[in-house]
C-alpha cells in the first residue's frame, strides 16, 4: 500500500517518524554544542581570533565530509550512513566535554569530528527524508526541516537552562 491507497503503509509511518526524529536530533546535538560556545572561550581565555581557529576545526571536518557523503552513501546506504554519522557525532560530543575538562587540543579534535560527523549526517539525512518522501507519494521535506528547527530551539533551551542551572559542560554535553 502506497500513500496514493486509501491509507500509508505501516513501513512509510516508520519511516518518516524515524527521518523526523533523525532531524531532530541532529538540531538537538547542533545546538547543544552551540550553546556552551561561550563557556569553552571563557575556559580556555580564548581571544575572538582563537575561538575562531578552534570553531574552524569544525567547519574542516565539515568540508572533508560532504564531497565524501555520496561515496559513503552509494556504498553503504543512507540508513547506515545516518546511523553511523549520529554516533560519530555521539563520540566527537564526548571528546569535546572531555576536552573541556583537561585541554583544548582534545577539543580541537572533537570539533573536528563533530565537523565531520554533522556534514555527512546532514547529507545522509536529506537523503534519508527524499527516500520517505518518494514512499510517502508527496512532499514533506520541509516538515523534516522543520523538524530540524524544533531540534535547534530544544537544544538552545536545553543548554540554557544547563547554563542557568550551572551545570558542567562535560556533563551537559556527555548526557546529550
Amino acid at each position: 500500500m502506497t500513500a496514493t491507497s486509501e491509507g500509508i503503509d505501516a513501513s512509510v509511518r516508520s519511516a518518516v517518524r524515524a527521518t523526523y526524529a533523525v532531524f531532530i536530533a541532529s538540531g538537538v546535538a547542533f545546538a547543544s554544542w552551540a550553546s556552551r560556545i561561550p563557556q569553552v572561550r571563557d575556559r580556555f581565555h580564548l581571544d575572538p581570533s582563537e575561538l575562531g581557529l578552534v570553531l574552524l576545526a569544525m567547519a574542516a571536518g565539515s568540508v572533508i565530509a560532504l564531497p565524501l557523503s555520496g561515496v559513503i552513501i552509494g556504498h553503504f546506504g543512507s540508513r547506515w550512513t545516518v546511523r553511523t554519522t549520529a554516533l560519530l557525532v555521539a563520540v566527537a560530543m564526548a571528546v569535546v566535554s572531555l576536552g573541556s575538562l583537561v585541554g583544548l587540543v582534545p577539543v580541537v579534535i572533537g570539533l573536528f569530528l563533530f565537523g565531520l560527523g554533522m556534514g555527512a549526517w546532514d547529507v545522509a539525512m536529506n537523503v534519508q527524508g527524499a527516500l520517505a518522501e518518494r514512499r510517502l507519494g508527496r512532499a514533506i521535506m520541509p516538515r523534516f526541516h522543520a523538524g530540524f528547527s524544533v531540534g535547534t530551539v530544544a537544544g538552545a533551551l536545553l543548554g540554557a537552562g544547563m547554563v542557568a542551572l550551572q551545570v558542567p559542560v562535560a556533563a551537559h554535553l556527555l548526557g546529550v
